[in-house]
């Protein structure tokens, strides 16, 4: 675990935290608390020495179970790209051995839902953080292209009002590729 790395509170790890609804231990639900969002655990940890030596293991615990995960910021995300998530694949090679002799295919990119959910979420939790975990809970509830598109579209007309215009231009401007192959 690194400790300059900064955790935030899944949707699972907010309603723990609410309600108590996975009955976790007095001493996770606390280290839950204090993971804010904001802070390096090392930060935290150098504030709370109560916390104790069995911190390791709880952390683990707490993101295996999906109570917390990796924060990364918009600006941080910003030096990936779409093509970094492989969201096209290619069947280039079946179509060219279904091809006559001597006749060169070009591929034909299909569409592929989990990746494009898996790149939205990403995108979503690293420049909303907790805020933006019913818009991820959303968007891996689309069974199909067409409701992916309809959530990616409220969320580009929602980012303005969370974000700053840049804020929200930027986290759009990596988004809105998603959109492109999916048709009306």
């Amino acid at each position: 675990m690194d400790h300059h790395q900064i955790l935030i509170r899944t949707a699972k790890g907010q309603d723990e935290i609410r309600s108590r609804t996975f009955g976790l231990s007095q001493e996770l639900r606390h280290l839950l608390i204090l993971l804010d969002g904001h802070r390096t655990v090392e930060e935290i940890l150098s504030r709370h020495p109560e916390i104790g030596q069995e911190v390791e293991a709880q952390l683990d615990t707490l993101l295996a179970g999906g109570f917390l995960a990796p924060h990364e910021s918009a600006f941080e995300m910003g030096a990936y790209s779409i093509d970094d998530w492989d969201l096209l694949e290619y069947e280039h090679q079946a179509l060219q051995e279904a091809a006559p002799a001597g006749v060169d295919i070009p591929p034909e990119p299909h569409f592929n839902l989990e990746k494009a959910k898996g790149f939205a979420r990403y995108v979503v939790l690293g420049a909303l953080g907790p805020v933006g975990a019913h818009r991820v809970e959303r968007i891996d509830a689309a069974t199909d292209a067409s409701e992916l598109r309809a959530e990616l579209d409220e969320l580009r007309d929602l980012l303005p009002k969370l974000l700053s215009p840049h804020q929200a231009k930027q986290v759009w401007d990596q988004l809105e590729p998603l959109t492109l192959p999916i048709q009306q």
